[in-house]
């Protein structure tokens, strides 16, 4: 009879993600931050009986101030659970999420102009970064991990169908994806207009100052170059990163205000990995915020 009841528990989480084209978040950080931002619907939290812990505590209280539904799996039926989910072929679940998952709605992202709006105009100090070309899910959450950390206030992603790859991307992120303010732009290269350049102009109207970081300088250029180390970077600042692969596209570098290259201590003739250009980027800008901050 157990088997029974665990089969159709289970069955039924697989039934509303089919059925809602939802996803699953894990992890205690990973879902009290789904929770928190309001980015997705949360259509229902599973707990494994037993989880006690003051994350499993908040989420509790959370979900019950929100009037999430929740619900308990026995150590059988999350097995159970388990092995369904791994037998869609959609996702497996990792083995950390420690008895927490959520059921989630996919993100809803906002567009380039829904995401200046938000943007504060009055603080001093404004950043975001637009990656061009990570195709990992790990990869895109230590990227948005290292940006969230050194106070990059917005991400802006070519357009796509993450689908389940966003609970990677949350769960590598430390559920810093979810926290952040995320935009996308078209990547349809048949459309009639050029969303790169369409959005390169939407940040310059609002003041931002465009870094392209890379190596390669666009022929019969007069964009600026400069290496990292000389930089001064603007108190609105928007830099891009490529793909180690295809890197920054020529429309991006055509119009930047300026081209940065991250100098190396020693030869290498190969690009640095985009989440290890991100962090380093990240982090100077905040350096040289925290000096002017200190200045007399």
């Amino acid at each position: 009879m157990e088997n029974k009841i665990n089969k159709n528990k289970a069955q039924n989480i697989i039934e509303l993600i089919n059925s809602s084209g939802a996803i699953i978040t894990e992890g205690a950080i990973s879902v009290l931050s789904a929770i928190d931002s309001g980015n997705s619907e949360i259509l229902k939290i599973i707990l494994k009986s037993g989880v006690k812990n003051k994350k499993a505590d908040k989420i509790l209280a959370a979900a019950k101030r929100k009037n999430i539904k929740t619900e308990f799996f026995s150590a059988g039926e999350m097995l159970e659970f388990e092995q369904n989910i791994k037998n869609t072929g959609l996702y497996t679940l990792g083995k950390t999420h420690g008895g927490i998952i959520a059921v989630t709605s996919k993100r809803r992202f906002l567009s380039p102009r829904e995401l200046m709006e938000i943007l504060p105009e009055s603080p001093k100090y404004v950043s975001a970064a637009i990656i061009e070309g990570i195709e990992d899910p790990y990869n895109l959450g230590y990227a948005a991990r290292a940006l969230y950390t050194q106070g990059v206030g917005a991400l802006i992603l070519p357009e796509r169908d993450f689908g389940f790859s966003e609970s990677v991307i949350e769960r590598a992120s430390t559920g810093t994806f979810s926290k952040m303010p995320v935009a996308v732009f078209s990547n349809n290269k048949n459309n009639e207009t050029n969303a790169k350049i369409d959005l390169i102009n939407i940040l310059k109207q609002e003041r931002f100052k465009i870094y392209c970081i890379d190596k390669k300088i666009p022929a019969n250029s007069n964009i600026k170059t400069n290496g990292l180390f000389g930089v001064k970077f603007a108190d609105r600042t928007v830099f891009i990163i490529g793909g180690e692969k295809r890197g920054i596209s020529k429309d991006f570098l055509e119009h930047a205000d300026e081209i940065v290259s991250i100098p190396y201590a020693k030869k290498f003739p190969h690009s640095l990995a985009a989440q290890t250009a991100a962090t380093i980027i990240s982090y100077e800008i905040h350096r040289q915020r925290e000096l002017k901050l200190i200045e007399p």
